[in-house]
C-alpha cells in the first residue's frame, strides 16, 4: 500500500506491504478500538523504537488507517521528541561520560536531554483531560511547548525512550494501555540516520561524527536497554515487518 502522510510536520510518501498491513498493522489499529470499547476511557500506546527506525511514518500511517473504517475509533499520534530540553537548556548544562565533561548539545537525542519530569506530568493527565502536548519543530530545530491539542480517545506516543531500563524511566510504561517495542538490525539504521543529518542542513563529515558520537550510541541503549514491550515487531531491512 502506497500512501501519503504528514509525519512531523513534513508530506512523506510511504510505503507497506500489502501482507503486513492485512496481517499487522490493520489488527493493531483495531485492538486500539477493541481496549477503548472494553474500558471506556482514553487509550494510551507507546510505539518505541531506536533512532531512524522510522516509527514516526509508522504511527502515522496507524493514524491514517484508524480513519479509512467507520467501525475504528479514531487515534491520533503524539510525537515524544517534543520534551527535548530547549537548545539554551542544553547548550550550558554538562554531563560526565568516562570521566569526559559533555555539553548536553553535542548529545542531542539522547534521554539525558528530555525532560522526563514534564513528560511524566503529560502522559498523567492523558487520562484525566485534553491536555496541550509540545511540538518538535525540525526547522527551528527547537520544541514548541503546547503546539499540539489532544482530541482523539486513542493516542499513540511515539518515541525512543519511552521503555529505557533507567530508573525512573523504566516505570513510564505503566502509563500506557498498551506497548509495542520495534527491534531491527543496528547496520541498518546508519544510513538512514546519516542522510537524515544531512538532510536536515549538516554536512556528510559532521553528520557521521553525530552518528559516531551520538545517535550510534542511542541505537544501541535502545535495542539493549529496554524493559519488555506488549509486543515486538522486528522490521527488515526490506521495509516489512514480523512479530516477534
Amino acid at each position: 500500500m502506497k500512501v501519503t502522510l504528514d509525519v512531523s510536520g513534513f508530506e512523506t510518501q510511504a510505503k507497506f506491504p500489502d501482507s503486513d498491513v492485512s496481517l499487522i498493522h490493520k489488527p493493531l489499529v483495531e485492538k486500539f478500538s477493541r481496549l477503548f470499547e472494553q474500558k471506556q476511557e482514553r487509550i494510551v500506546v507507546f510505539l518505541c523504537a531506536p533512532p531512524g527506525s522510522g516509527k514516526s511514518t509508522l504511527a502515522a500511517f496507524w493514524e491514517y488507517l484508524s480513519y479509512q473504517s467507520e467501525n475504528l475509533e479514531p487515534l491520533q499520534v503524539l510525537p515524544f521528541d517534543g520534551f527535548h530540553y530547549p537548545n539554551e537548556i542544553l547548550n550550558h548544562n554538562f554531563i560526565e561520560r568516562n570521566g569526559e565533561k559533555i555539553c548536553l548539545r553535542e548529545i542531542k537525542g539522547s534521554f539525558e536531554t528530555f525532560n522526563l519530569s514534564e513528560l511524566i506530568r503529560k502522559l498523567k493527565l492523558l487520562k484525566t483531560s485534553d491536555p496541550l502536548w509540545p511540538y518538535y519543530d525540525r526547522n527551528l530545530h527547537d520544541p514548541v511547548e503546547d503546539a499540539i491539542r489532544v482530541k482523539d480517545n486513542i493516542v499513540v506516543v511515539e518515541g525512543n525512550w519511552l521503555l529505557l531500563n533507567e530508573p525512573v524511566w523504566n516505570g513510564l510504561h505503566e502509563l500506557a494501555d498498551f506497548t509495542i517495542f520495534v527491534d531491527t538490525d543496528p547496520k541498518y539504521l546508519e544510513e538512514r540516520l546519516v542522510n537524515r543529518k544531512i538532510r536536515g542542513g549538516s554536512s556528510p563529515e559532521e553528520a557521521q561524527a553525530f552518528y559516531d558520537n551520538s545517535d550510534s550510541l542511542n541505537v544501541d541503549k535502545v535495542l539493549n536497554h529496554s524493559v519488555p514491550a506488549d509486543l515486538t515487531l522486528f522490521m527488515n531491512q526490506d521495509g516489512s515487518f514480523e512479530i516477534r
